[in-house]
């Protein structure tokens, strides 16, 4: 957790009327004591978790999405994180993922806006899910120690889905995959609203994945997310054969991101 974030917290408890001592930025004592008295906090997470889960209780009360209250630092919970301090500045929210791009479709993926499409070409959010087993094996990208083995997604993805992570084993080989971080999993169905909006996130269908989001954060472009360094050209050639679209390579940000839907 970042300086900028403690201290966020640190001047929220100070609004709350609890006092976490000087505003620096560290996760000292006093902060934790403070931390401790906000209600609802489960006082058995690490202290970490704690000021995460206490940012993602201020998301919630704004009505920001901010996804499962949970304590881990996801995109989710930076934008969400972000939005709460445009809010503190008296600046509105940003509105991500402009959808004014068109691109060739191979695989006939349906566009994303209206929904409606998505409705009719995947059915209601959450439903026809299948189990993809890995080619390889990932590990929570929030969690590295958990490895998992399968994952769900939309059916209609499923096959394609095998074949590009397929194509990544045979291509990167075990040692290069870790060394990429290509086996950083971000998640792939989760019912959501999307960030900043009121329609469903395309997570929600799970045709949409995130990959390694700590080293390719929401609004970082080429200049600093590892998707787009050369050594992932490969990675990302798998996947755009397929039909996929990476928010990253088309639009510039987001470049965790990979869905099955054309912008």
């Amino acid at each position: 957790m970042t300086k900028k974030a403690i201290k966020y917290i640190q001047e929220e408890l100070k609004k709350m009327g609890l006092d976490p001592g000087k505003i620096d930025g560290i996760l000292g004592d006093k902060t934790l004591a403070a931390l401790d008295k906000v209600p609802g906090m489960p006082l058995n997470f690490p202290k970490t978790r704690k000021g995460v889960w206490f940012i993602q209780d201020r998301a919630i009360k704004k009505e920001i999405e901010t996804g499962k209250q949970d304590g881990y630092w996801g995109p989710q919970t930076e934008f969400a994180f972000e939005s709460l301090v445009r809010i503190s500045e008296g600046l509105e929210p940003e509105i991500w993922r402009p959808e004014d791009l068109d691109e060739s479709n191979p695989n006939d993926w349906p566009v994303q806006k209206p929904e409606t499409e998505l409705t009719r070409v995947y059915g209601d959010v959450g439903k026809n899910q299948a189990r993809l087993h890995l080619p390889y094996p990932h590990c929570l990208a929030w969690d590295t120690s958990t490895v998992v083995n399968s994952f769900s997604c939309h059916e209609k993805v499923h096959d394609s889905l095998s074949r590009v992570l397929t194509r990544v084993r045979d291509h990167y080989g075990e040692d290069r995959i870790k060394e990429l971080r290509l086996d950083f999993w971000g998640g792939c169905l989760n019912v959501r609203q999307k960030r900043g909006g009121s329609s469903y996130s395309l997570h929600s269908w799970g045709i949409a994945l995130d990959y390694d989001p700590g080293r390719n954060r929401l609004k970082w472009g080429r200049d600093k997310a590892s998707f787009a360094h050369p050594d992932y050209d490969a990675w990302w050639r798998f996947w755009e054969e397929e039909g996929w679209l990476s928010l990253g390579r088309t639009r510039n940000f987001d470049w965790m991101h990979v869905q099955a839907a054309k912008i």
